[in-house]
C-alpha cells in the first residue's frame, strides 16, 4: 500500500473550522483512494474530493478550507487550493493547482 501525507489548511477566519466529519479520496491517473476519515481534535487545522459529515453532537456547520497540500512517498508535492465555504455535507472536488 502507497501512503500519501495529506495535510488540509482552513483559512484564517472567523468560524473557519468544522467539528463535523470530513473525509478525502485522492484521484490520480493510476488509481484512487479510498475515502479516508481525516480525523483531528484541532479544529482549525487537520493532518491528512473532500466530503463533509456532521458529529451526533454537533450540527452541521460551514467551513472554510483554504488548500490541501499531498506530498507522496517519492517527494513530490501537490496543491489543491480551495478557498471557499463548504456549506453541505456533499462531496467537493478540487483540481490540483497553484494558489
Amino acid at each position: 500500500m502507497v501512503e500519501y501525507k495529506v495535510t488540509v489548511f482552513t483559512a484564517d477566519l472567523a468560524g473557519a473550522a468544522t467539528f463535523n466529519n470530513v473525509f478525502i479520496k485522492l484521484v490520480g491517473t493510476d488509481g484512487e483512494s479510498d475515502n479516508t476519515w481525516l480525523h483531528s481534535w484541532t479544529p482549525s487545522y487537520f493532518p491528512g474530493a473532500l466530503d463533509k459529515q456532521p458529529l451526533p453532537l454537533f450540527p452541521e456547520d460551514s467551513w472554510f478550507p483554504a488548500k490541501v497540500e499531498v506530498k507522496s512517498p517519492e517527494g513530490d508535492d501537490y496543491y489543491f487550493p480551495i478557498y471557499r465555504w463548504i456549506t453541505d455535507g456533499e462531496v467537493h472536488r478540487f483540481r490540483e493547482a497553484t494558489g
